[in-house]
């Protein structure tokens, strides 16, 4: 108790954050724990049971030299989850980028080709995809697996396309018929890798599960719900869900 008097005293303001800090970390805790009531860490389905899974990820080739460490680590992870998985399981890495890069054929990945059995091994599978502020205004598929609507792609180029993650969630969007056959997708970033759990995980009850981010705060999110109930628009009050799921 007298630590935290002279820190009050010496430091007020570092305190009162400090404190705020402390409370808001004690809230999420709470929050967390519930929710482990709800919802187990790993559910492990009947080991018989054939299940199919898809890691969804965008690769921006025009910045291959900054993504590429990335790239190799994730694939790396992949690569080493898969040993903690069953033998009836698999599940591929499925890269959308600009073209069948170098990096990608020599890490033996195969190019517009989609799953069509559920028994062959896991693969890397890399789909042909422009970058919303590199297309032309008579942008066209690149391949039988992906569909653009023109007009909506024209739209993303003119409001979005110095949007540095657009592509991340476009790709997936325009490219649905290269996950379609899978039981699971998990759509992701490359800076991140899987751990040897993964390879014994599904989600609960075929659940819907998001990733958690710092996009906002409590006065906004308040701010937000009464935005909506001003204009009569439904409230989900979810917030800050991150860009995996």
């Amino acid at each position: 108790m007298l630590t935290l008097q002279i820190k009050t005293h010496l430091f007020p303001n570092n305190y009162e954050k400090l404190s705020t800090q402390m409370s808001d970390q004690e809230s999420t805790n709470d929050k967390l724990k519930n929710s482990q009531h709800i919802l187990p860490l790993i559910y492990q389905p009947a080991i018989d049971v054939k299940i199919s899974r898809a890691l969804l990820v965008f690769y921006p080739s025009d910045l291959e030299s900054m993504f590429e460490l990335e790239l190799r680590w994730f694939y790396h992870s992949w690569t080493n989850m898969m040993k903690n998985e069953s033998s009836l399981w698999r599940t591929d890495l499925i890269v959308y980028t600009s073209t069948n890069l170098p990096i990608l054929k020599k890490l033996g990945c195969v190019f517009n080709k989609i799953r069509s059995d559920l028994n062959e091994n896991p693969k890397c599978r890399v789909f042909p995809y422009i970058s919303i502020k590199n297309r032309q205004s008579n942008h066209r598929s690149l391949g039988n697996y992906q569909e653009i609507d023109r007009e909506r792609s024209q739209n993303l180029y003119k409001y979005l396309r110095n949007y540095g993650y657009i592509d991340s969630i476009n790709s997936i969007f325009e490219y649905s018929s290269s996950y379609l056959m899978y039981d699971y997708v998990v759509r992701t970033d490359l800076d991140c890798f899987l751990t040897e759990n993964f390879g014994r995980y599904i989600p609960y009850e075929n659940s819907l599960l998001v990733g958690m981010g710092g996009y906002s705060t409590k006065f906004n999110n308040q701010r937000l719900k009464r935005i909506a109930r001003d204009m009569n628009w439904s409230y989900a009050d979810k917030n800050s869900l991150g860009s995996t799921w």
